[in-house]
Parts: C-alpha cells; sequence; structure tokens
C-alpha cells in the first residue's frame, strides 16, 4: 500500500485529464466524484445524454456531449479508409457516434492524457478503437497488458512488488511480441516503482531442464530482448521457483543473472499469464492492479466488467504516473 499511496501524490502533483467513455455507469460517476474529491486529477465524461449526468462541469470536470462527435468525421474517415474505402459517411458517422470510438479522436486529438474505459465495453473493442485509433508507441509494435502485485503487511512476502505479462491480450505470442511484451513491461515497471526490473522469462523447463519445440520461442525472444535493450537484466528460460525464490535459484540456476529475486515475469501464453495472476490474487493474497495495458502511442487503460468504483479510481492513478 505504500507504492499506491506514493503512486497517489504523484498523480495530485500531475493532475492529469483522463476520458471516461462509460459515464452511464453508476461506478464511473461515483468514481469520478471520488477523483475530484480527492484532487487526483481531471475527468472528461463523454455521453449521449449530458443533461442525465448528477454533476456540474467546472475546472476538474468537463462533459461532452456526442453530438458534437462530427467535427472529427473528416480526420476518422481518413483513419478508417485507410483499411477499407469501403465504409459510406453515414457508417462512419455511426460509427464515431460511438462514446468510446468519439473518446479515442477526442485522445488522438490531444484533448486530454488518456482514457480509461471497460467498465462496460468488452476488452476487444477497447483494444481494437486504441491500435486504429491511437497506434502503436514508436518502436514498438505490440499492445499487450501487465499486473502489478503488492502484498499485504504481514505476508510473507510483504516488500516485493512484481509484475506479470501478458495476461490479458496476445493469447500466443511469437519471439518478437514476447520481447515487445518483456521490454514495455521492464519499462512500465520502473515508471511505477522506481525499481530497477530483473526481467524473468517463464517457462516448464529451467536452462534446458526439459524440452519441447515451443520453448524457441521463449530462446529467441531472450536473444532478442539482450539485443534491443543491453541494460536491461534478463534470465531464461526459468521455471516460476527459480525465478522466485531464492534458496531454489541457488540449485537450479546457480550461474544465472536471476537468483529468485525476479520481478517482472513474462508468461508464454495467455493461458498460463492469466491463470497465474488469478492464483497469485485469489489464493497467493497479493493486491493486484491491473490489467494495465501498454504498448499504444497515448494510455488507453481497460478495466474489468466486474470492476469497482474505487477499482476505477486506482485505475486512474496509475495511468496518471504512466502518462
Amino acid at each position: 500500500m505504500k507504492l499506491l499511496r506514493q503512486l497517489r501524490l504523484n498523480a495530485k502533483k500531475k493532475q492529469r485529464n483522463f476520458i471516461f467513455p462509460e459515464s452511464a455507469d453508476e461506478r464511473i460517476i461515483r468514481a469520478s466524484k471520488e477523483i475530484i474529491k480527492r484532487k487526483l486529477g481531471k475527468v472528461t465524461l463523454v455521453t449521449h445524454a449530458a443533461d442525465s449526468i448528477d454533476l456540474k462541469p467546472d475546472k476538474s470536470l468537463t462533459i461532452i456531449d456526442t453530438r458534437f462527435s462530427e467535427q472529427f468525421l473528416e480526420k476518422y474517415s481518413t483513419l478508417r479508409r485507410k483499411k477499407s474505402n469501403e465504409l459510406n459517411l453515414d457508417d462512419l458517422k455511426i460509427e464515431l457516434s460511438d462514446p468510446l470510438t468519439f473518446g479515442c479522436m477526442l485522445l488522438k486529438s490531444n484533448y486530454a492524457d488518456g482514457l480509461i474505459a471497460g467498465a462496460v465495453y468488452p476488452t476487444s473493442d477497447v483494444l481494437r478503437n486504441g491500435i486504429r485509433i491511437i497506434g502503436l508507441s514508436n518502436g514498438n509494435k505490440t499492445a499487450s497488458s501487465f499486473f502489478l502485485f503488492n502484498f499485504p503487511a504481514k505476508h510473507k512476502y510483504h516488500d516485493r512488488i512484481i509484475a506479470y505479462a501478458d495476461c490479458g491480450v496476445i493469447p500466443f505470442p511469437d519471439s518478437k511480441q514476447l520481447s515487445d511484451i518483456a521490454i514495455s513491461t521492464a519499462k512500465n515497471y520502473y515508471r511505477l516503482t522506481g525499481k530497477k526490473p530483473r526481467v524473468a522469462f517463464l517457462s516448464f523447463s529451467t536452462k534446458g531442464s526439459a524440452y519441447h519445440e515451443r520453448l524457441e520461442t521463449i530462446f529467441e525472444a531472450i536473444k532478442l530482448t539482450r539485443r534491443r535493450a543491453k541494460s536491461l537484466v534478463v534470465d531464461g528460460e526459468l521455471q516460476f521457483d527459480a525465478a522466485f525464490v531464492p534458496e531454489v535459484a541457488t540449485r537450479k540456476n546457480s550461474s544465472g543473472k536471476i537468483k529468485g529475486d525476479a520481478n517482472v515475469f513474462i508468461f508464454p501464453d495467455l493461458n498460463s499469464g492469466n491463470i497465474a495472476y488469478k492464483i497469485t490474487e485469489r489464493i497467493g493474497g497479493a493486491i493486484a492492479t491491473g490489467p494495465i495495458v501498454q504498448g499504444l502511442a497515448k494510455p488507453i487503460m481497460d478495466l474489468s466488467r466486474g470492476c469497482s468504483s474505487d477499482d476505477i479510481v486506482n485505475m486512474f492513478i496509475i495511468a496518471s504516473n504512466l502518462s
């Protein structure tokens, strides 16, 4: 919780402005009120019916009706017709009137610092609009996500902050995608924690203890990552215990760079990453923050549809520190 307190202080200093396109959801309204009350930053609500929102616009809150979306029609048309010339103007108007799409166009036009959605929209819609309208960050060809974990004060690992990736976007990443995921997660881990990232590429094998042809993807990803980010501490392939537990690392990986002190864990596929984060949270007792989307040119955060208003406030804090 010490980390969250520091991130909260940083957010207050930065006073970032984030767009919420799901203003019809009561959780978003409660979170918006809390963000403004605690002076964490500024909120922009996108809506089909501005009069229905129980909030008064001021210097910390802007409410934008989707009927103003047509001012971006020409720019949006250019973006969409790069992919398909078959779209007619009426279709594009309908697409652009959607609050998420309109919100992304506002973000692309530098109206705000980022966008937070996913309480109502599925992840696929959030990411599709983000990639299509905002695009990927320089030097990166992969949108992915990570979870940040810390542990309660009395927990055995209360002094460790760890990140898991990818847990929510790419089902079967190839070696280049795995490398992008590792580098993006390491950078964001440092930005959020101030701690030096130590990256472990996970597997069912530790340094050749077993073999399968699918391990070749991990081997190549490790080589790529070391070549692209020479100063980054990278090790693998490693089983989780060899990456996390010093006593096990002494036996399984005595000559490795990771001595059971990894803090960024890269999973070989979405199955393992998603399963692991839920076990770490539900059985391991960790406090999970995420999924935190990364790899886009501007911050777009994806909420869980089961999120609470507190989760939304925490995501606002995280996003502020990454923008």
